[in-house]
């Protein structure tokens, strides 16, 4: 089965050490693996911070939006799908996603709240197929090693711009429902009880 290559960690700093009073026994340097490196949380670097912050005024646009957001990019995020899926740490995987991949913090310029936010629902259904896609059987376990929004936003994006590319027309519809009646019974009785135990619905 093949194995999917991560992304490749940064060359570690070499210190400086006395050499010591006794000589050591040399170890064999051993190679590194998928499963070796699969759970490394990459730190962010260290920014130099700076003594006098530009006024806000004064900021260009482009700078208040993501990198990947320029109008000359097809997509919000980069993508490779060359490759089949295949197996990281024993896992089935379709999909891969570093810790580095992030959406950016969208704030206004003019009062410094966020803003591009929305309240969205997240069927049980695409949590189950997303945390599939990392090798995840329960998507609560998929939550605690994935930022499973991050990968929805992403596959939206991906879907999205391979439409466009390929000039593909998508038709979605709702699945067939023989309880639709008291579906909606059920979902009235149960806003109802959120109605009159907290004073609102969401």
């Amino acid at each position: 089965m093949m194995e999917l290559p991560l992304v490749s960690l940064p060359d570690l700093p070499m210190a400086t050490r006395k050499a010591p009073a006794k000589k050591a026994a040399t170890k064999k340097a051993v190679k590194r693996t998928l499963d070796d490196v699969k759970d490394v949380t990459h730190a962010k670097p260290r920014r130099a911070s700076k003594s006098a912050s530009v006024p806000i005024a004064r900021i260009p646009e482009h700078l208040l939006l993501g990198p990947g957001d320029y109008p000359e990019r097809k997509s919000y995020f980069d993508y490779d799908d060359s490759q089949k899926a295949g197996s990281v740490g024993g896992k089935r995987v379709h999909m891969v996603m570093p810790r580095s991949v992030t959406l950016h913090d969208y704030r206004r310029r003019e009062d410094g709240l966020r803003h591009h936010r929305a309240m969205v629902t997240i069927p049980p259904k695409l949590r189950e197929n997303i945390a599939k896609l990392f090798g995840f059987d329960d998507s609560e376990d998929a939550g605690s090693e994935v930022a499973l929004t991050t990968a929805m936003v992403a596959l939206a994006d991906y879907a999205a711009a391979s439409l466009i590319q390929d000039n593909t027309l998508l038709i979605v519809s709702s699945p067939v429902d023989e309880h639709a009646e008291d579906r909606k019974a059920a979902r009235v009785a149960v806003r109802n009880l959120g109605m009159s135990k907290n004073g609102k619905i969401y």
